[in-house]
């Protein structure tokens, strides 16, 4: 029961974690680089931390954690269309689009980690459409303008990165990397980020003239990232990530709740039996995923 209390507490930070890019008024470049930063900033601390108290004794040189780095380079280009996403379409649309990594997920997990010998594929299957239903019913045209068809390739796009993504950071936990692996990660991320600049700016003289309100907010949402792969990562320790993944892809649903509290971005009284269905089955799939282990 630990592990899916885990894993729907990852699924919360995953919602949330996108709000300042919502607040912030910087390209999408910009913000990942700080964003990064927050991250390295926490996973460093936490390493450090676990270190002095006793709780840490993973290696910092082991082959597998090479895989970290395509962890890494993968989860950026993911973010990066993510947010571009965002941009054009909004929080709660963009999310949805992007939780097809969500069956991408669970069928590269059965098949190259071998979990199908250890859960009941019908139900994860069966969760996993269940999750995708609910995205297409949260998928609502705003006012009846067109959506811009170029965020949604941007989300799908996004979502194939962090299926394959997945497939790496539970390969990597089944070694027992948890510190070790979100420091490599946030390390990386913030070197290809930084490099990604150097490319597009050839110099790093705008970095200087953002407001620091924007600074802050991007490493907000770095730490609260942090803070998502955490408790994905411990979810992945104690169940299968073809269960957990799915759990974890409900954050869709806490991300068009913000969408529509928050930023206004869909009606709910013009779209309330969508939403509230699209709800009710994410609901279901993670009560057939208690079911899901065998």
């Amino acid at each position: 029961m630990i592990g899916y209390l885990l894993a729907i507490l990852s699924s919360l930070f995953f919602g949330i974690y996108i709000i300042p890019k919502k607040l912030v008024k910087i390209k999408t470049k910009y913000y990942l680089f700080y964003m990064s930063l927050g991250f390295v900033i926490m996973s460093l601390t936490v390493y450090l931390l676990t270190l002095l108290i006793g709780k840490n004794n993973e290696s910092l040189f082991h082959p597998v954690l090479i895989l970290v780095i395509l962890r890494g380079i993968s989860w950026f280009l993911a973010s990066n269309l993510f947010l571009i996403s965002i941009d054009k379409i909004g929080m709660s649309r963009s999310t949805q689009y992007k939780n097809l990594k969500g069956p991408l997920g669970v069928l590269l997990t059965l098949i190259f980690l071998s979990e199908f010998k250890v859960t009941n594929v019908f139900l994860v299957l069966l969760a996993a459409l269940l999750t995708f239903t609910s995205a297409l019913l949260f998928t609502i045209k705003k006012d009846n303008h067109k959506i811009d068809k170029s965020g949604i390739i941007y989300a799908i796009v996004a979502s194939l990165f962090l299926g394959f993504n997945a497939l790496i950071q539970k390969y990597i936990t089944n070694y027992g990397f948890i510190y070790t692996q979100h420091l490599y990660q946030s390390i990386t991320i913030m070197g290809v980020s930084f490099i990604y600049l150097i490319i597009k700016d050839k110099n790093l003289t705008t970095l200087k003239s953002i407001k620091n309100k924007d600074k802050i907010l991007a490493i907000i949402g770095g730490l609260l990232y942090y803070f998502a792969t955490y408790f994905n990562t411990l979810a992945y320790k104690q169940l299968p990530a073809s269960i957990a993944f799915t759990i974890i892809n409900i954050s869709g649903v806490w991300s068009v709740l913000i969408g529509i509290l928050i930023f206004k971005e869909i009606d709910f009284k013009k779209n309330y039996k969508r939403i509230s269905t699209g709800i009710l089955l994410s609901v279901i799939a993670v009560i057939i995923l208690l079911f899901g282990k065998n």
